[in-house]
């Protein structure tokens, strides 16, 4: 306590804008990039701020790590700098310093540069925390879709490296701020929303929202091919509970996308499958492979990709339609270019040959 007490003190008979400095900089945490701090001090509000963490280095409050990071001398500063404040002038803070950086990154050239990506992040932060718990009202329109994206391409890069709990988070602030009126005025971005939702809870292992965000799509998806993602993760997220009613609901959806199956393939289906793979190998297969385009066509590619998912579950099943699959995958990547999900057509297909005719030719 009386440690605490003397740093209070200290920080207490700082100049103001010394002390603001050290709050601006506490909303990051522990440490911060110069850079960063250099864009905030090009405003109004923050134009002592790099002047002013200079007074503080020398009053050993913080200490430039390297040439590119200021850092806190300790933790306990900065958390007392931190929590020094108000709750709502915490936010406040917060606030003033995303709306600065949001405004700086439409000022890049190269959006996907390193410091780009990292004002980005740091923007989404600092309004997360400005606006948790509060009314996004506040906000115009124009900002809290722009917010509303930035959580969305953050939910995205957490789900990448998945990360669901990050995109958790980044998904509950997007729909924060697009609100109810998100599928009327900002359709695309409330569409792909819910769609990490259904992903980061998929990979959370939380069937229940899985579903209640799929539903959401699906109630409010104006074509069907705004519905196929959403219905590939439900597809996946079901087949936990229930293999066969997984692979029934894919092969629907196949249908509709224009690829039929049988329910059971016959040994005529299957005769006629490997014949229309091999008029594709009579030449030069590695040739037509290699000067193949890559695969353009929407509906294809998810042709491709829910073949592609229910793969492992026919395995399962032992179903005698794992070569029908695996041809078709052949031949729409033949006639419509090649995308990484052709791979697995080509090993199933290869797979199936060996197993079932003891065909290694």
């Amino acid at each position: 306590e009386n440690v605490a007490a003397i740093l209070r003190n200290k920080l207490l008979r700082l100049p103001i804008k010394v002390f603001e400095a050290l709050q601006v900089m506490s909303c990051f945490g522990v440490k911060v990039d110069q850079d960063v701090l250099s864009i905030l001090s090009g405003s109004d509000q923050f134009d002592n701020l790099i002047s002013s963490l200079g007074y503080a280095t020398q009053e050993g409050m913080i200490e430039k790590r390297n040439e590119t990071t200021y850092g806190f001398a300790h933790d306990t500063i900065q958390q007392a700098v931190y929590e020094y404040l108000p709750e709502a002038c915490m936010k406040e803070f917060h606030f003033k310093i995303g709306m600065q950086l949001v405004r700086a990154l439409r000022g890049f050239v190269t959006p996907e540069s390193l410091l780009c990506n990292s004002i980005t992040f740091l923007a989404i932060d600092q309004m997360n925390r400005a606006c948790d718990g509060t009314d996004p009202n506040r906000l115009d329109t124009r900002i809290k879709n722009t917010l509303a994206s930035l959580n969305l391409k953050a939910a995205e890069r957490a789900i990448d490296l998945a990360d669901a709990s990050s995109a958790l988070s980044h998904v509950r602030f997007g729909l924060q701020f697009v609100g109810d009126t998100g599928w009327s005025l900002c359709y695309e971005i409330c569409l792909r929303l819910h769609e990490a939702a259904c992903l980061a809870n998929y990979l959370n292992s939380s069937p229940d929202e899985v579903l209640k965000h799929f539903e959401e799509i699906i109630n409010h998806a104006t074509k069907f091919e705004d519905k196929i993602k959403a219905n590939c993760i439900m597809i996946k997220s079901s087949a936990s509970g229930n293999i066969q009613g997984a692979i029934n609901s894919a092969f629907i959806i196949l249908n509709q996308l224009g690829e039929s199956f049988p329910s059971v393939a016959t040994p005529e289906d299957i005769q006629n499958a490997i014949a229309s793979i091999r008029e594709f190998h009579c030449d030069d297969p590695k040739e037509k492979i290699m000067n193949s385009p890559e695969l353009t066509d929407t509906k294809k590619l998810w042709s491709l990709k829910l073949m592609d998912h229910i793969f492992p579950y026919l395995h399962m099943m032992s179903s005698n339609l794992l070569i029908l699959i695996s041809a078709r995958m052949l031949k729409i990547s033949f006639q419509h270019g090649f995308a990484p999900e052709s791979a697995l057509g080509f090993f199933c297909y290869s797979y199936s040959l060996i197993s079932t005719f003891n065909d290694i030719e």
